[in-house]
């Protein structure tokens, strides 16, 4: 599998990143094998889990102040996108685990912070969060030695096959603790309960805690009432996410394109009139193609730069300015806006160069769009419109939360 569309000439990555790289695509040729059978199949990810850990692609994003690999942003979500164009799901799993593993560092004592990092290098743990903000919260009840955690949500990604969860949970007087979940924990309940269109193998799935406890030693901070009221550089999470839903999007696209061109070459018919042998030289096939192609690289783009703005708050620390942070976070939305407008039409028109036999089922080409089609309902892309243009037009910086 090819690293993109075309050759990003001048883009000399760093050695390091090239070796994670070389490794990401031996996972997803492992992947890309039998993903239309595993899609089928719809069984939690296990195996596939085992095999992102035995990579070693899992504890990257730990910082390197704690000995971890401390890989940037952009290498990270590279990786992401070299999984995800041959199996989006596990691409997804993988990427909400870079981000669940390292922001958390953020509000981390260092000693704490050194623990945990250890102790994800010796398990190469898979890290998973509580699922959709919206609805009931988790809440937490003070008890000896630690708190006792009870909730349950739906859409936990990565939630049946994770090692620890990121959770929230609220307190009686309204603010939130940050906690550490063991999901081998004692009335944590991980239901099998995701059968959706498509991004079938997130193991989406919801999860429960029964009277929990979670020791004093594994809470990472109180969060307070509301994310508005904490530093710039504490709120990076959500636009981190906005960025890896644009980076998943546009991966899906481009294995859409990429497999689509297979088949063009080894199997597609030239139309009737066309006069042509093969379809590669059919004149429409390849303004399909020019069009896929231009778009895609413009997506590539306006993402790419995302992510350099994401890096850069995350490397100002707490220096970052609330303007700096929104305009960072608007920045993010305008390409995750692109990214879903771009990526559900290229991979709904890529059977325009297959052709109809390309149709059937056995060739899977309609799970690009599913998965697309299904993570798109993440959250409304008519808000981000509206918060985009108010910042525009009136500078209206978005209050950080759970989608802004």
């Amino acid at each position: 599998m090819t690293a993109s569309l075309l050759t990003r000439y001048g883009h000399t990555p760093a050695p390091e990143a090239v070796r994670w790289f070389e490794i990401a695509d031996e996972v997803a040729a492992i992947l890309g094998a039998d993903a239309l059978e595993r899609d089928a199949a719809n069984k939690p990810p296990f195996t596939e889990v085992e095999i992102l850990r035995r990579s070693g692609l899992l504890p990257l994003t730990i910082p390197a102040r704690f000995g971890g690999a401390g890989i940037s942003w952009s290498t990270a979500f590279e990786i992401v996108q070299r999984v995800a164009r041959a199996d989006n799901s596990i691409g997804q799993l993988l990427g909400y685990h870079y981000i669940f593993q390292a922001f958390p560092c953020i509000d981390l004592d260092p000693a704490r912070g050194q623990d945990l990092a250890d102790e994800c290098l010796i398990h190469q743990w898979l890290w998973s969060s509580t699922g959709t903000p919206q609805g009931p919260q988790a809440t937490a009840v003070r008890t000896r030695g630690g708190y006792r955690v009870t909730g349950r949500k739906p859409f936990a990604t990565g939630s049946r096959v994770a090692d620890r969860i990121y959770a929230r949970a609220v307190l009686d007087d309204g603010s939130r603790l940050a906690l550490v979940i063991d999901t081998a924990s004692e009335g944590v309940v991980r239901h099998d309960d995701w059968d959706v269109l498509g991004s079938r193998l997130t193991a989406t799935n919801t999860i429960e805690f029964r009277d929990v406890f979670v020791p004093d030693s594994e809470v990472i901070t109180n969060l307070g009432t509301h994310d508005g009221e904490r530093l710039p550089h504490q709120v990076l999470t959500t636009p981190a996410f906005q960025l890896l839903f644009a980076h998943a999007y546009l991966a899906a696209a481009e294995g859409a394109v990429l497999a689509a061109r297979d088949y063009t070459l080894g199997s597609a018919r030239p139309w009737y009139h066309a006069e042509v042998e093969s379809a590669s030289d059919d004149p429409f096939i390849q303004n399909h193609y020019g069009s896929f192609t231009a778009r895609l690289q413009a997506l590539a783009a306006v993402v790419e730069q995302a992510t350099t703005a994401l890096q850069w708050a995350f490397d100002a620390g707490d220096s970052l300015t609330a303007a700096d942070r929104a305009g960072v976070a608007e920045q993010i939305a305008a390409a995750k806006v692109t990214a879903h407008e771009v990526s559900l039409d290229v991979t709904a028109r890529i059977f325009d160069v297959t052709g109809a036999r390309a149709a059937g089922s056995k060739y899977g080409f309609d799970r690009y769009w599913r998965d697309v089609r299904t993570h798109t309902l993440h959250d409304p892309v008519a808000w981000k419109y509206n918060e985009l243009g108010r910042f525009f037009l009136n500078g209206t910086e978005p209050v950080p939360s759970a989608y802004r």
